[in-house]
């Protein structure tokens, strides 16, 4: 499989060196400084071709014009495209709506959603595997409950997980022996409130690795997979992407006991373990 990493924030260090990462995923790391070169950078990899298709609606036939986005070298095959992080990426287009002050003005708030929402519209368009990682912080509600959601000023967070198939927040699990393991949580719930997995396949805290996502979505026949990854700083965002090109994540958990552990989630998305 070739994968590739939009490195936004360094990241990638966690897969190891640039060129390390390069002979695992067969494609170079690419880390552009701006959201413009992003998008300059993605603009000179794919192109968008304008097609009519003609759908048979009872008796009769219906043209649509459709649009698909294809890569613009024949020779070249991505499989997968993974940005990490969508957090730093609307950051990056956010400094260049400020001020002289450093402020951002009213209108500018609309901007923001609009650009946002278009890129996001445009990457879940790609072929193949779509990646896109996110940070995570906690909101406290009026009724006291803690909610997880995107690191993303503006009102993009509110409605994010439309552009995705999968929205996964990443927990821990910490075992009393001191070991831990990465879980995805793939359904919704109160606190966890993007998470949902469309082929309704998953279990609803699965181990993270993209091999077990990636065949769900086979076997609902989909022809590309988009995948929205939430969670704090060292739950895994990053680390997980080794079991994309057959690089299975190494396990973490080492348990010295048979008992099942009883587990409680805190809200920083960490899970205590006791026996």
């Amino acid at each position: 499989m070739n994968i590739l990493l939009f490195d936004l924030e360094n990241g990638s260090k966690t897969l190891g060196s640039k060129e390390a990462i390069s002979k695992k995923f067969n494609l170079p790391v690419l880390s552009p400084s701006t959201f413009q070169q992003f998008q300059k950078t993605v603009g000179q990899l794919y192109a968008v071709e304008k097609k009519e298709v003609k759908v048979k609606v009872g008796s009769l036939d219906v043209t649509e014009e459709r649009f698909e986005t294809v890569i613009r070298d024949p020779k070249l095959s991505i499989d997968a495209v993974v940005i990490d992080t969508v957090s730093e990426l609307s950051k990056k287009f956010q400094r260049s709506l400020l001020d002289a002050h450093g402020v951002m003005q009213l209108q500018s708030w609309g901007k923001l959603k609009n650009k946002l929402d278009a890129m996001l519209e445009f990457v879940t368009r790609l072929p193949g595997i779509v990646i896109c990682n996110c940070h995570a912080k906690i909101q406290t509600m009026d009724s006291g409950e803690n909610k997880v959601l995107p690191y993303i000023d503006g009102s993009t967070k509110e409605d994010i997980s439309k552009w995705f198939d999968f929205v996964f927040y990443t927990k821990t699990v910490n075992y009393p022996d001191g070991t831990n393991k990465y879980v995805w949580q793939t359904t919704h719930t109160s606190m966890y409130d993007h998470a949902k997995d469309r082929t309704q396949l998953l279990d609803a805290e699965i181990e993270q690795n993209y091999q077990t996502v990636i065949n769900a979505a086979k076997e609902k026949g989909y022809d590309g997979v988009k995948i929205l990854v939430i969670g704090s700083p060292g739950t895994g965002k990053t680390y997980s992407l080794n079991s994309l090109n057959g690089f299975v994540t190494p396990k973490k958990t080492k348990q010295t006991t048979k008992k099942e552990p009883v587990k409680a989630t805190t809200a920083n998305g960490t899970t205590a373990v006791t026996q």
